[in-house]
């Protein structure tokens, strides 16, 4: 059996096609025009890339803030739901998923079949997302690519209060001042994202293990602090960013959807 995920997010679109050997290909899009219309482009292009007529595939499911918009999908289903069966199809000892994306972090408690037992959302503020991160990025001229591993190089001396992201770049603005070294910036950044996501995690409670997905799973940085608050091993998947549209197409090869 063929299937489709399509996760919808506030900056891209990420389309897994899934068969019954594992992951078939998968794409991620930056989104242009309306949520529907980026869908289709994104879902059209994945299958161009492999090569896959549409005529195979026999369940879409879409996921993720967009989801309802994408007239294309066969269900919807919500980004916890999907971010954990795909984290546990990563790792089947999953039982807390941590996904931290654009505008936000959310947190997943699931079981043994990755279903979700129960989840917890943190607050709008964008200084818990990557929203945030790409802001610190364009103030201190690093390639997000980069923060990562230079924010481990980094010292803990900086330490930002602040949990509203105008003040928090305020905070950055007078430690650039300063001359503070920028890996020492980007230390306390991580920290301080991490420390929301934290306290977000101990409202559902943690149980290991622990895999965090999103695009910004990608920081060795926020892997790392997290993995010091939490007093943890983290686990992150090979392709972090497309963990919503895996979940999104395993459940759409169930019979009833998993609804």
């Amino acid at each position: 059996m063929v299937t489709a995920g399509i996760d919808i997010g506030h900056e891209s679109v990420n389309v897994v096609v899934l068969h019954d050997d594992g992951i078939l290909g998968h794409a991620t899009l930056v989104i242009s025009g309306e949520v529907g219309a980026a869908a289709r482009l994104a879902f059209e292009t994945t299958l161009g890339r492999l090569g896959v007529a549409r005529a195979s595939i026999q369940r879409i499911f879409a996921t993720g803030v967009g989801r309802e918009n994408v007239t294309l999908a066969d269900g919807h289903r919500t980004q916890m739901l999907s971010h954990a069966r795909g984290a546990h199809w990563w790792f089947p000892g999953a039982r807390t998923v941590v996904d931290v994306g654009a505008e936000g972090n959310r947190v997943m408690r699931c079981d043994a079949r990755g279903s979700l037992t129960d989840f917890a959302l943190n607050d709008k503020c964008a200084a818990g997302s990557g929203v945030f991160l790409e802001t610190v990025a364009g103030m201190l001229d690093i390639p997000i690519a980069d923060m990562g591993a230079l924010s481990l190089r980094g010292s803990s001396d900086v330490v930002l209060t602040s949990t509203c992201a105008v003040f928090a770049e305020s905070e950055i603005v007078a430690e650039i001042h300063r001359g503070t070294p920028r890996e020492d910036i980007l230390r306390g950044v991580n920290d301080s994202i991490v420390s929301r996501i934290a306290a977000t995690s101990r409202r559902v409670g943690i149980e290991p293990d622990l895999v965090l997905t999103g695009g910004v799973a990608r920081n060795a940085g926020i892997v790392q602090a997290l993995r010091e608050q939490l007093e943890m091993d983290v686990a992150v998947p090979e392709h972090p960013e497309i963990t919503g549209a895996l979940g999104a197409a395993l459940l759409a090869r169930e019979p009833a959807g998993a609804a």
